[in-house]
């Protein structure tokens, strides 16, 4: 009896056993569709209240989850809409439909080290809408950000490959003004390497609260990058996204024709070589038969663009995978050989090993090959007269091909009248090379959603090698290579850095809080070496230098450079909330750098916010969905300057010796001597210190939603050369100070109207730059390299860096009456009787009224920060159409135009049908440019506002028109056309008002428009 009844009970809890076993585990699925037009919702994120169990919907909104336990809620989420909640307390289906619109409290975005809800931030950190990037069809991830982000101003380059210049939030030093990128982990220089494809989310740290997590390496900001992965329980998903179309020249400069060329000539007395064109190639001095368009012989019509992009994501139950391949290849618009392709590869993977620890692996492959024009073609096509061919068959010595000469015609011999096709055709000036990226982490819950470690190994390996090579051909006895050149250069970048992280979450009732304490170790190196050779065949099998090699009987050079830098560094970081009302950050870093003297530095931030539309006087009112206001000051580190020199310099070198005669093999020639410079100081890194204050909202129902900002960045210990009195050294060292200041103000409304949706934003950037503080100095003069002291930009105390500097024009003598009036005029003429002041001459401001024209009387002429950077975008859609068009323009920049100022040195060359046309022909014809006559004569030809002129425009940066169609059931594609750049409004006369480094414009690579067609089609 009693065994019966012991197997009756084991047989009870068996029973027992299985129906609780039963209700543990429910299998639930569903489909998720968009409550505005019911069409299903594909990447939507389904997570289990509580868990870390997730999973995302396919194509056709589908999703599908193992739930333990017989209650529980799924939340389900996604950019764009509302989050929705719906409980689940049986197995079955579960449709539900998403609402439009945005809770901008509830997004978590990517910071330092780690996610916050937006919410919760105190600092003006900027996301990027990645849809609307991956509209543009760019290289650069970073051009995509032009006119789209406040605070970040993105100057553009038109040569294929070409890194784009990107300043945030101004310029604070002298050495270096670049931003960090932070891709999954690691430091990076530039992202030119990745696609916008592969990007998932991007960031921007503007300001020192936000970025100083970074330390020493965050004084420029920081741009946050991570990568697309997998989700759990997702089914594979592959999508491909590729366009192809061509580059198109846009807003070519058009030069004077050879009538014009002609009749400017012979006004300014160089009528010698017109004459000898009519003589050489026909037709009259007032009219001949040679007519070239240099720049039209330049530039390609149509350069080829095309890039294709594959990628896999998917996941099971406790693993998630990614793989992404993409392909670029961009054709230049110069007709020449000049273009950039690259390959990249991306695979991702993360595994939930157990209930408490996460594996991760991340890598990037990048392969690349660029063609580097000479771009100095561009300048001679400014310089170069119509009035001579491209090719000249009459040229017997011309070698291997016949190309026209500027001196057949008497042109003077010169680099600048050289024959600009020549230049860009005897160039080969190729690099290639490939980066590696692996990333590989372990994440450990010590506390379950608590307290988590999380270790990180990230590497950086990069090689390059550039070969540089001159055949043999001849022009003219300026433009000619009597001896090939090659030249072949390997680098090597080898980085790394260690991270590791201890997180702790906790909140109690209305209270929470986190805890961050972080270590990070790093090391950069840098290699290159260099050899080069003359004599080397032509064809590119013989390009090898070495023993045995050909081509190495002359070899004139061999060279190595590098360095070797280690840091580390230790940070916390502290979040507190009570009610999401009051909020407060606070961090902490601690640097360490082999790179100075001073090896230590600190850099504190602490941000605090106050969500006003969450306390109980806001309840009643129905305007404001969101209201916050938020203040944040700290300090940030340049370390990008230079390192500690530490000991004496030595100089060698002819300007050091006086020893002449004939010494062993040296026959009469000077000996090089050596001289030691005893000068050098405790350098240290620059360091900024910023406040801000701001204000985030959102009203009318989320429809209305923005953000204002005030900045005031300082940078303290700017580092630059400084004269030593009584000597003639210079001493590198921390001796000045800048401040950046302004307000950021971005806006968006967002509606729809049954099928039709629409959304409207915009955004602006003011800029205030001031040098305070020279180390006791009251200006420096600097300028571009080539004509610094004819055309010099100025930094001085309480101005802009780097203005312009010179005599403000008042307008143009138009008779001689008013150059008698005018005491500087009647001056001059006195002074210089053969040379005098004549009618068409240009007027000088005299600043000091002294009756003199003297350096007193030159002042700042502006400079190339813009004071005003912004963009605005509109998109529409109805049904299946989709269009959009983003706008991006600067204002209250100038530009140096060197182009037209080098008539200084050059007066034989040629000049834009602007400049020719708006010449002073008589009175009363213009009060803005000079005679034909004067503006050859020196004293047109100084440094003035003449040739400092606005750099405002108003481009159209991005169109694009779309269409959604199903391909089969199951397979939505999306089908565009797109169109970027296609327009430009300014004033400026040249090719572009982007320009580059401090504005200085002698005739950069133009910027290109682009047209594609494309497809974006997932399965």
């Amino acid at each position: 009896m009693r065994i019966r009844i012991l197997h009756a009970c084991i047989l009870l809890c068996i029973c027992f056993s299985a129906t609780e076993l039963a209700a543990q585990t429910m299998h639930v699925r569903g489909r998720v569709t968009s409550a505005v037009n019911q069409e299903p919702l594909a990447g939507v994120t389904v997570t289990v209240q509580g868990s870390n169990k997730a999973t995302s919907t396919d194509q056709s909104g589908q999703y599908a989850l193992e739930i333990d336990g017989n209650r529980t809620t799924l939340i389900f989420t996604q950019l764009g809409m509302l989050t929705a909640e719906i409980v689940v307390s049986e197995a079955g289906v579960y449709d539900i439909q998403l609402q439009e619109g945005s809770d901008e409290l509830e997004e978590v975005i990517v910071v330092g080290y780690g996610t916050q809800r937006k919410g919760d931030l105190t600092a003006p950190i900027a996301t990027v809408d990645m849809e609307e990037m991956g509209k543009r069809t760019v290289s650069s991830p970073m051009e995509a950000l032009q006119g789209a982000v406040t605070g970040v101003q993105v100057v553009s380059s038109g040569t294929p490959g070409t890194s784009p210049t990107v300043r945030i939030r101004g310029v604070g030093s002298f050495n270096n003004e670049s931003p960090l990128y932070v891709v999954d982990g690691m430091f990076m220089d530039n992202i030119d390497f990745l696609n916008p494809n592969d990007i998932a989310e991007m960031s921007v740290l503007k300001d020192a609260s936000g970025a100083a997590i970074y330390g020493v390496r965050a004084a420029n900001g920081v741009v946050l990058v991570t990568t697309k992965k997998g989700t759990l329980n997702m089914k594979p998903r592959v999508t491909y996204n590729g366009y192809v179309g061509f580059q198109s020249p846009t807003n070519v400069l058009k030069m004077a024709n050879a009538q014009e060329h002609a009749a400017y000539a012979i006004a300014t007395g160089n009528e010698t070589f017109v004459n000898n064109s009519v003589t050489k190639f026909g037709g009259t001095a007032e009219n001949p038969d040679m007519d070239t368009d240099w720049y039209q012989e330049l530039l390609r019509s149509r350069a080829l663009l095309t890039n294709h992009n594959l990628d896999i994501q998917g996941g099971a139950e406790k693993i998630t995978y990614t793989f992404g391949v993409n392909y670029l290849d961009q054709d230049g618009i110069m007709d020449a050989k000049n273009d950039h392709r690259k390959y990249n590869i991306r695979m991702q993977t993360e595994a939930r090993v157990t209930d408490w620890l996460k594996l991760g692996f991340t890598a990037h492959f990048n392969n690349f090959r660029n063609y580097s024009p000479n771009n100095a073609a561009f300048r001679q096509a400014y310089f170069a007269s119509p009035l001579y061919p491209v090719y000249d068959p009459s040229l017997e010595l011309a070698q291997p091909e016949k190309f026209g000469s500027s001196t057949a015609i008497g042109m003077p011999s010169s680099f600048w009248f050289a024959n600009p096709i020549a230049t860009a055709f005897y160039n080969n000036n190729q690099t290639k090379g490939f980066q590696i990226l692996p990333s590989a982490y372990a994440e450990i819950q010590l506390w379950k959603d608590k307290l988590t470690f999380r270790t990180q190994w990230s590497q950086r390996y990069q090689s390059t090698h550039n070969i540089e090579y001159q055949p043999v051909y001849y022009i003219d006895n300026d433009q000619r290579n009597n001896n090939s050149f090659l030249r072949s250069a390997q680098a090597r970048n080898t980085n790394f850095i260690f991270d590791n992280l201890l997180t702790y979450k906790d909140g109690k009732d209305k209270h929470h809080w986190s805890v961050l304490l972080g270590q990070s170790t790093r090391e950069d190196r840098w290699r290159e070496t260099w050899v080069q050779a003359n004599d080397v065949p032509e064809s590119e099998e013989f390009w090898y230098i070495g023993v045995g090699a050909q081509g190495t009987a002359s070899a004139t050079g061999y060279g190595e450079d590098g360095f070797r830098n280690a840091g580390i560094s230790y940070f916390t970081r502290g979040t507190y909330d009570y009610d999401n009302k009051y909020l407060l950050t606070a961090t902490f870093r601690a640097d360490g750098s082999s790179k100075y003297q001073t090896k230590w530095g600190y850099f504190p931030s602490v941000g605090l916010g106050w969500v006003l539309s969450r306390e109980k006087f806001m309840e009643d009112q129905t305007l404001f969905n969101q209201l916050k206001i938020r203040g944040s000051w700290g300090k940030l580190g340049n370390d990008g300057i230079q390192p500690n020199a530490g000991y004496a310099t030595v100089y060698s070198g002819n300007n050091y010796s006086g020893i002449f005669g004939s010494i062993g093999t040296t026959d009469g020639s000077r000996i090089p001597g050596y001289r030691i410079s005893k000068f050098f100081t405790h350098v240290r890194w620059e360091v900024v210190e910023e406040w801000d204050g701001g204000l985030d909202f959102a009203l009318l129902n989320n429809r209305l939603s923005g953000t204002v900002d005030y900045y005031h960045r300082k940078t303290n210990d700017l580092a630059f050369d400084r004269p030593i009195p009584f000597s003639w050294d210079r001493v590198y060292g921390n001796w000045g100070s800048v401040t950046n200041s302004g307000w950021e103000i971005g806006l968006q409304w967002k509606d729809r109207k049954g099928d039709f949706g629409y959304a409207i934003g915009g955004n602006l950037t003011t800029l205030k730059n001031r040098v305070n503080d020279l180390g006791g100095l009251e200006s420096i003069l600097n300028g571009f390299p080539e004509w610094s002291a004819e055309f010099p930009s100025r930094i001085e105390l309480n101005q802009p860096i780097n203005f312009y500097y010179g005599y403000e024009v008042e307008g143009v003598y138009q008779n001689q009456a008013q150059i008698e009036a005018d005491p500087i005029a009647k001056t001059y003429n006195t002074q210089n009787p053969d040379n005098p002041i004549l009618p068409g001459y240009l007027k000088y401001k005299d600043q000091n009224q002294n009756g003199q024209l003297d350096e007193e009387d030159r002042v700042n002429l502006g400079n190339y920060l813009p004071k005003l950077t912004y963009g605005f975008n509109i998109a529409l859609d109805y049904k299946k159409f989709d269009f959009s068009i983003a706008f991006q323009g600067v204002a209250g920049n100038k530009i140096h135009n060197l182009n037209r100022a080098m008539r200084r040195k050059y007066s034989q060359m040629n000049a834009d049908a602007a400049f020719i046309n708006d010449l002073w022909t008589g009175e009363g014809t213009s009060n803005s440019s000079p005679s034909a006559a004067g503006s050859v004569a020196p004293w047109n030809l100084q440094a003035s506002s003449f040739f400092v002129e606005s750099g405002a425009y108003l481009r159209i940066q991005n169109m694009q028109v779309g269409y959604n169609v199903d391909l089969a059931k199951g397979i939505p594609a999306r089908i565009y056309v797109t169109a970027d750049r296609p327009f430009i409004f300014t004033k400026y006369n040249g090719f572009t008002p982007e320009v580059a480094g401090m504005g200085f414009d002698a005739n950069v690579y133009p910027i290109a428009s682009s047209y594609s067609l494309g497809v974006n089609v997932s399965f």
